[in-house]
This record gives C-alpha cells, structure tokens and sequence, in this order.
C-alpha cells in the first residue's frame, strides 16, 4: 500500500475529529480526510519531523516557534498543550535528532 500524504512537507499540523482528521498546511488552507489520526500517525512513522503530541494532534517540528514544559506555540501562533504521557517522547525527538 502506497503511503500518501497530501503536502507532506508543508503541514503544520493534523487534528483528530472523531473519524475524521483535519489537516493545517502552511498555506492556511484546511481539509478534512476521512482517515483517522491514528493512520497518520503510522504512515508519517519514519518521518522524524513528526510527533503526536497529545491525543488528537500531531505536529510538524519544523514549524515549531517554541517548546515548554507544558505546551508548544506552532509558526501559525497556535498552541497546543503536551500530555504527560507523549512529553518524554518529544523532548527525546528534539533533543536526539537537533529539530527546532
């Protein structure tokens, strides 16, 4: 099966919607995909620049403005808080392959 992703190198974002995730390209231009964010998350796998960062959204790291202990501010001025669970992975993701 081929994995396919549309803007693959221009999203910020994907935001789960029940059965439904929403994409958030650089552009500002958003569509829906009827894929559950959970598929995302296993084609995007070997794609280190990105992470699930709490239950219904994974980010882009290189468009990441900032990172706290609680929350990361993405270039389009959104925030996104980190749950406890996903936040070791994270750090461990910045800090072992020099991402933003």
């Amino acid at each position: 099966m081929k994995k396919y992703v549309p803007y693959e190198q221009n999203i910020i974002s994907f935001i789960a919607q029940v059965n439904y995730t929403q994409i958030n390209p650089l552009n500002g231009s958003v569509s829906i995909y009827a894929k559950t964010l959970k598929k995302f998350e296993l084609e995007l796998s070997e794609q280190k620049q990105f992470v699930r960062v709490n239950k219904s959204v994974i980010v882009n790291l290189l468009f990441v403005n900032k990172i706290n202990k609680d929350a990361i501010e993405l270039c389009n001025g959104t925030i996104i808080r980190i749950s406890r669970r996903r936040k070791k992975n994270l750090f461990e993701r910045v800090n072992n392959n020099k991402m933003p």
